[in-house]
């Protein structure tokens, strides 16, 4: 049973209906009614390291809606992704908007463990120089009681380490200060990015949604650690209430130039 999973299902909707965002903590309804209520209860427990994310956007390049369903441990594994898996080509109900969807095909699905994504980036000869996030749905954090609207490297790196070691304590990703010190080796080269909302719970939450392009400095290790770390936001998110639909992103990195002799 994998650890980490990631599962994009395209979504039939109601004619004349568009799929948005912020209806990710709708889908996150959905998906506790297929869990049942031990699950549910059980996820709700993990609090703010909960082994799951998910969210629904529009996939422009294909056209339709999709629903993201990511597990970040084998157990959730085994309880979510398999029971949704059994519902493909079912009626559901969103109660809260009155539709019926059916979950159509699987668009994309990828799978890895914790360690066997930890081999693959220090292992590999190539040195990471960099990457590109595609943040889909609204990223924000919270400090001091305030919305955190700009995309600060030091909470994004905080955020992942904190998940990882909650839900791969066989390998924790520990030093005395090591968000610092990523962020100050992780440079943004360039962005497009904007402020967004996303409703929740009759209320608005602040952040902000596009890409950024980062490029990597610092030696081999924390290069190695920077591009691992952003490749474990393919399945756990960015920021807060990602089981609620926030902090999707698509991330790819890219190699190190090599120099010329």
């Amino acid at each position: 049973m994998p650890e980490l999973c990631r599962l994009e299902l395209r979504l039939s909707i109601p004619p004349n209906e568009q799929i948005h965002a912020s209806m990710g903590s709708v889908f996150h309804g959905l998906l506790m009614d297929i869990v049942g209520s031990d699950m549910a209860a059980w996820l709700h427990d993990e609090n703010s390291h909960r082994p799951f994310s998910q969210c629904v956007y529009f996939n422009k390049e294909l056209g339709v809606p999709v629903w993201r369903i990511c597990t970040l441990s084998e157990e959730a594994h085994r309880n979510i992704i398999l029971p949704v898996l059994d519902l493909m080509g079912e009626r559901l109900f969103l109660a809260q908007k009155h539709w019926e969807i059916v979950l159509e095909d699987i668009i994309s699905y990828a799978e890895a463990g914790y360690q066997e994504l930890a081999d693959e980036v220090f292992l590999t000869e190539e040195l990471p120089g960099g990457g590109v996030l595609n943040l889909l749905t609204t990223v924000s954090f919270k400090r001091d009681g305030h919305y955190v609207i700009l995309p600060e490297l030091y909470l994004m790196f905080q955020n992942l380490i904190a998940r990882w070691n909650k839900l791969f304590p066989e390998n924790i990703i520990s030093a005395q200060g090591l968000e610092h010190e990523l962020a100050s080796c992780c440079h943004i080269t360039k962005y497009a990015l904007h402020t967004q909302t996303f409703s929740v719970n009759n209320g608005n939450v602040y952040g902000f949604c596009g890409n950024i392009r980062v490029k990597f400095s610092g030696n081999d290790m924390t290069r190695r650690l920077m591009n691992l770390i952003f490749l474990y936001a393919n399945f756990a998110g960015i920021g807060i209430k990602t089981a609620l639909g926030m902090g999707a992103v698509d991330y790819q990195g890219f190699a190190n130039p090599r120099r010329s002799s």
